[in-house]
């Protein structure tokens, strides 16, 4: 068998589906580079190996539509976004290709991560026998996070109360392979304006 026939297909979700509370706006839309916060990642996602880009709508959802619709990105409605990120990685899941062995989580406020971090994230996935593997950086956990989707039912069974997508991490501690990485782009997450102002500003100098 050709490695192109036993490489898993992977499936890419960015949860896209949030209030943006603490940023007073949606920040999925906020300018970044050439275009918008979720576009970037959107760009940043289609670029790499992943198999498929699924992206988790919710608060103000037309307008997010609006900006993506021309990308080849599988779009889905979360209803339920109000709720927290745990419903939209539950619709994410729901989402993936029927033909899919794993998929990837990330957040729409990551725009710093690169197609070549995703793709180390992919590479050592498909490389060792762990069925988690999640990117590392001064022993913080970041993303995108992939999972092999025989994990698909216990995300979903999750509730508010679970301490959501983490509490898979200590459940299946021993199943993770942690990724070491040099840069804290995996890290960096964009919830106040001053996190906005330096991921310009890191964007600028990269």
């Amino acid at each position: 068998m050709s490695p192109a026939q036993i490489t898993p297909k992977i499936s890419g979700i960015i949860l896209a589906a949030g209030l943006s509370t603490r940023m007073g706006e949606p920040k999925q839309l906020l300018p970044f580079g050439d275009s918008t916060i979720i576009e970037t990642v959107i760009d940043n996602l289609l670029g790499s190996k992943l198999d498929e880009v699924i992206v988790i709508v919710g608060h103000e959802a037309e307008k997010v539509q609006a900006h993506i619709q021309h990308k080849p990105v599988k779009i889905a409605f979360n209803p339920d976004y109000q709720q927290g990120m745990l419903t939209s990685a539950q619709c994410g899941v729901r989402s993936i290709s029927a033909s899919a062995d794993a998929f990837a989580m990330t957040l729409v406020d990551l725009p710093l991560i690169t197609p070549d971090l995703v793709n180390l994230v992919i590479d050592t996935y498909v490389q060792t026998e762990g069925g988690i593997a999640v990117p590392s950086y001064n022993y913080r956990r970041g993303h995108p996070v992939i999972f092999n989707r025989r994990y698909a039912a216990d995300l979903l069974a999750l509730d508010g109360a679970s301490g959501g997508v983490r509490s898979l991490f200590q459940k299946y501690a021993d199943d993770i392979h942690y990724v070491p990485v040099d840069t804290d782009r995996v890290l960096w997450d964009i919830d106040y304006r001053a996190d906005y102002e330096e991921a310009l500003r890191k964007s600028s100098t990269a």
